[in-house]
């Protein structure tokens, strides 16, 4: 497979921790609602409301910023390294999650914390996805 293919198909497989961030954010909002609990009302409209408006507002220039560094690290990395998958989603996964660490603890957000967690396993997979492709064992 043309190694341009490769590229848009690794790229393609970030969608993942989109899912993995609204997940993770859902689990951490409903941990949240049930410890702080005040009345069922507040908690059904904090467990279906509070995932999304966190993520699409306070969230979104974080996420379009993750996205950017992502798609630049993939690029560099999956083009110019002749390393496994699972080495290069692990150096990507260090390098950015710092920042991450740094905003946890100098804002005192926690859910960052289960962000990080949230990458890593969706890193992991990603590169589970990406070896069966790069070794044909996926077409499409």
């Amino acid at each position: 497979m043309p190694q341009h293919k490769q590229l848009i198909y690794i790229i393609k497989t970030n969608w993942l921790h989109l899912l993995g961030i609204f997940l993770c954010t859902e689990i951490v909002t409903v941990i949240y609602a049930f410890y702080n609990r005040s009345d069922e009302g507040t908690l059904v409209g904090q467990i279906l409301f509070s995932a999304p408006f966190l993520i699409f507002t306070y969230g979104l220039l974080p996420l379009i910023a993750f996205y950017m560094a992502l798609l630049v690290l993939d690029l560099l990395c999956f083009s110019r390294l002749k390393l496994q998958p699972l080495a290069i989603v692990l150096i990507e996964w260090v390098i950015i999650v710092p920042i991450f660490i740094y905003w946890a603890l100098i804002y005192e957000y926690w859910l960052w914390l289960a962000l990080i967690s949230s990458f890593l396993v969706t890193q992991l997979i990603r590169s589970r996805w990406i070896s069966r492709r790069l070794q044909g064992g996926e077409t499409a």
